[in-house]
């Protein structure tokens, strides 16, 4: 971060002796196409959200939509590169936006424990939820906290960021690590149902009734669920190494050659989080999940899916 005392003004053009924050000029082409991209990521959630009445789903318009406006931020950057509203509007919107992502995921992964049982799974739906979305807020307040210090110290000749810094490192390493841990939560979830014979990766197009179910066991799930599974991963994916890629960032400190390398972040960073949004309106959860009674688990899970819609 640049010495705000000595900045020039916000739209003048590049000053190689003085970089802005960004330490490059931001791409006024990346920034078209990744604010049209989650333009209609937006859209599409919004509506598909409208349509389905799953509310819960409203977490991934919204996590597009901060998206969006971090995207709007660097394309203003990209003929006002000395902003500082501009540069504090991306940092602050795409370093918070892909927790809501998260948030919908954890709801996901309760719907797959409430069709399959609660014996797939060490945790219930709700505590996955509770617990996960509590630590993504904590994550997020501390590196909220970190990035004020650091910006409070910017605006000070010749000041001591690493503190600031140091905070928000602490902050992204421990929203990482809690995905890394939920990561393999789900992971053997899935492996749970699939051991029962009757799980995620053993798919037919139909669905059992309630009744076989209560004698089979978990219930056969139908193939619009794999999908699902199968996109929720992808997505859960994109997320840890986009995380990945911010600890290292942060950990070089605001002039290292990741933070000031630009391609760097649209692949790492902008690609990653369209991968992570555009998967589920391709394979959008409220299509692809059933509806109380049309797919079960055992008679635990039965009871369990009777109060879906409250996840």
């Amino acid at each position: 971060m640049s010495d705000a005392q000595l900045d020039p003004p916000a739209c003048s053009p590049w000053d190689p002796t003085h970089p802005p924050n960004y330490g490059y000029m931001p791409s006024l082409a990346a920034g078209i196409i990744f604010t049209t991209l989650f333009t209609l990521a937006f859209t599409a959630h919004l509506i598909q959200t409208l349509i389905s009445r799953r509310w819960w789903l409203i977490l991934f318009a919204t996590g597009a939509a901060g998206e969006l406006l971090g995207w709007i931020a660097r394309t203003w950057a990209s003929r006002c590169a000395y902003s500082p509203m501009a540069f504090k509007i991306q940092i602050s919107t795409l370093i918070f936006s892909p927790a809501l992502f998260a948030a919908g995921i954890y709801v996901i992964l309760g719907y797959i424990i409430h069709i399959f049982g609660p014996h797939t799974s060490p945790l219930t739906a709700k505590q996955y939820l509770w617990i996960f979305c509590t630590v993504d807020f904590c994550s997020l307040v501390v590196q909220a906290a970190g990035g004020g210090i650091a910006s409070a110290a910017g605006d000070e000749l010749n000041a001591d960021l690493q503190r600031g810094t140091n905070t928000m490192i602490a902050g992204i390493i421990f929203q990482l690590a809690a995905n890394l841990v939920f990561t393999a939560l789900a992971a053997s979830v899935v492996a749970k149902t699939h051991r029962t014979g009757k799980g995620l990766l053993n798919v037919d197009d139909r669905a059992v009734s309630r009744s076989d179910a209560t004698k089979t066991g978990p219930a056969t799930t139908t193939r619009k669920l794999r999908v699902l599974v199968g996109a929720t991963g992808i997505s859960i994916l994109a997320l840890v190494v986009r995380g990945i890629y911010r600890s290292i960032e942060l950990l070089q400190g605001w002039r290292g050659h990741l933070i000031t390398t630009e391609r760097y972040f649209l692949g790492l960073d902008g690609a990653l989080m369209g991968i992570a949004v555009l998967v589920f309106v391709v394979a959008n959860p409220g299509w692809l999940l059933p509806h109380k009674g049309e797919c079960t688990g055992d008679q635990n899970g039965e009871k369990a899916a009777d109060g879906n819609e409250s996840v």
